[in-house]
C-alpha cells in the first residue's frame, strides 16, 4: 500500500502482508488516518447476518458483566478494569494540586496520563470482548444488550460519588465493541430496554421476588440468586421467542 504524503514528492510504502494482526478476511481497505506518532488503517467487510441458534443477554455493571450465554451464567471479572481507573484517578488528584503552582507542567501531566489511562482501558477492553465474541461464534450465540443511549446525560451531576462511578463504568464502550466483532462474524445484536431488568427472570421473564435481602428468586423456577445475576435483559425483550433453556447452578460461572 503506497501512502501520498506530499503530492507527486514524498510516499510511505506500507506492506500489509508483513503484519499478523491485520484481519485477512476482509473486502477493501477503508479510511487511512496518519498522526505524527502513528498510522491508522480501517478495513470493510460485507457481511450477510445470520440466523443466530442461540441468544446472549449481557448487563454491564461497575466491577463485572453478569451474562446468560447458552442456559448458563457467565461473570467476567471488571476488578482490573475498575483498579485501572482508581489508579489514574489517583494521580489526577495530585496533578491538580500541582496545577496550583506548576500549571504548564500540570497541563502536560494530565494530558500525558489521561491518554494512558484510554489506552489501558481500551486494551483491557478490546481482549475481553475478542474472547466474548470468540465465545458466541462457537455457540451461534447472537447478543442482546441493554440500551444505554444517553443514560449518563440523565443522571450524571446529581452527586459527585454517583459521578466518580459513572466516570469508571464502561458500558457503552462494551457494547460498541462487541457490536462490531459480532457483526464482523456475521452474529446479529439487538438493543432492549433497561427498565425493570433486574425485577424480571431472564430464563423464563417470570417476575422476581426478595428472598434475604439482596437474593432473589423466581417462583417458577427453583435455584435461587443473586439480585444482580439476574439483571441481565432477557432474550424475550428483543421479541425473540422460545428460549425457556433452564439455566445450571447459579454457582457456575467466571
Amino acid at each position: 500500500m503506497k501512502i501520498s504524503i506530499e503530492s507527486n514528492r514524498r510516499y510511505l510504502e506500507v506492506n500489509l502482508r508483513k503484519h499478523d494482526w491485520i484481519p485477512s478476511d476482509f473486502n477493501r481497505i477503508g479510511g487511512l488516518i496518519l498522526t505524527r506518532e502513528e498510522l491508522i488503517i480501517t478495513v470493510k467487510r460485507e457481511v450477510a447476518l445470520k440466523k443466530p441458534r442461540h441468544w446472549a443477554s449481557f448487563d454491564v455493571n461497575l466491577t463485572n458483566i453478569t451474562a446468560l450465554i447458552n442456559g448458563r451464567i457467565v461473570r467476567y471479572d471488571l476488578k482490573r478494569l475498575c483498579h485501572i481507573h482508581r489508579v489514574y484517578e489517583n494521580k489526577r488528584r495530585k496533578i491538580q494540586q500541582l496545577a496550583k503552582h506548576k500549571p504548564r507542567t500540570a497541563k502536560k501531566l494530565m494530558k500525558k496520563y489521561s491518554k494512558r489511562e484510554k489506552n489501558r482501558a481500551k486494551d483491557f477492553m478490546h481482549k475481553l470482548t475478542t474472547k466474548i465474541a470468540k465465545e458466541l461464534s462457537e455457540n451461534g450465540s447472537g447478543a442482546v444488550l441493554e440500551n444505554l443511549k444517553n443514560i449518563k446525560g440523565r443522571v450524571l451531576c446529581k452527586s459527585k460519588n454517583l459521578n466518580r462511578k459513572l466516570s469508571k463504568w464502561n458500558a457503552r464502550t462494551f457494547h460498541s465493541m462487541l457490536e462490531y466483532k459480532l457483526k464482523w462474524l456475521g452474529l446479529p445484536v439487538k438493543y432492549v430496554t433497561p427498565a425493570n431488568s433486574s425485577k424480571t427472570c431472564p430464563v423464563c421473564s417470570g417476575r422476581l421476588s426478595a428472598y434475604r435481602g439482596r437474593l432473589m428468586k423466581c417462583p417458577k423456577m427453583q435455584p435461587h440468586t443473586r439480585q444482580r445475576r439476574h439483571s441481565s435483559p432477557k432474550p424475550s425483550d428483543a421479541g425473540l421467542r422460545g428460549y425457556s433453556k433452564r439455566h445450571n447452578s447459579p454457582n457456575q460461572g467466571q
